[in-house]
């Protein structure tokens, strides 16, 4: 996917347009009850920015991507103090080692297959500590369900440095019997003084109801605390776009 290696740079100017980091932030700090030197481990990584935010309150961080040219990008802007790990999703294994569990921006949307889903949930039960908090961003499926489809249209326009990023999307839901699942098509036009690229990136992506992703959360050992619709708190609704799970290992 395009969005994550050839515009591995760009990406999180791009995400940028559409949320705050620092209420990011703030939020998962909330539930980190004060603990002095947390341990945090970011699943999907991208490059870096929720970790080295977190770094400057003690947090130690650990971060993994599956995009090789996501990581360089990380490792360069944030040389020390976060280690960065090229792994996929369905192979990270530690045991009661960390604090909290992140998982922002629609990450795990790519766990298209209930056993893969499944299997996130147990890796990140046996890598939480005993007490230990997952905060995890989702695609709600009501909304996309209802829509069923949208045409390419223009989402944003990114300044970086001197490089602007214009982005279209547009989706299809390909599958809604057991699963929902939509093909999402990006359109990238990136100018310079000096070139203009276009990038096509498509994408395939599982969103969930409250009750489907809950059951996974609670067959895993998992106390739900909060869903919420985003970073902010702002409550959760059948229209909400996205959900944010907070949920809990018995301590």
């Amino acid at each position: 996917m395009k969005l994550y290696s050839e515009l591995a740079e760009y990406y999180f100017s791009i995400e940028s347009n559409h949320r705050e980091i620092q209420n990011d932030i703030n939020l998962i700090r909330s539930y980190l009850n004060g603990l002095e030197q947390p341990s945090i481990l970011d699943l999907g990584c991208g490059t870096g920015e929720h970790l080295n935010a977190l770094k400057k309150f003690g947090v130690r961080g650990v971060g993994i991507d599956s995009s090789a040219e996501m990581l360089k990008v990380a490792k360069s802007r944030y040389p020390s103090g976060i280690e960065f790990i090229y792994k996929s999703f369905g192979s990270f294994d530690y045991y009661n080692e960390f604090d909290a569990i992140l998982c922002l921006f629609g990450s795990m949307v790519y766990l298209l297959n209930d056993k893969d889903v499944d299997n996130f949930f147990w890796n990140t039960w046996r890598a939480l500590k005993p007490g230990g908090i997952g905060i995890f961003e989702l695609w709600h499926s009501t909304p996309v369900r209802k829509i069923k489809s949208r045409p390419l249209s223009h989402v944003s326009t990114t300044k970086y440095n001197d490089v602007i990023i214009e982005r279209e999307r547009g989706f299809n839901i390909i599958e809604e019997s057991k699963r929902t699942i939509a093909k999402v098509e990006y359109i990238y036009k990136v100018f310079s003084s000096d070139s203009s690229d276009t990038y096509s990136d498509t994408h395939i992506m599982r969103s969930f109801t409250l009750d489907e992703i809950s059951a996974f959360i609670k067959s895993n050992g998992f106390e739900i605390r909060n869903v919420f619709a985003n970073s902010l708190k702002e409550k959760f609704n059948e229209n909400s776009n996205k959900m944010l799970i907070i949920f809990q290992k018995e301590a």
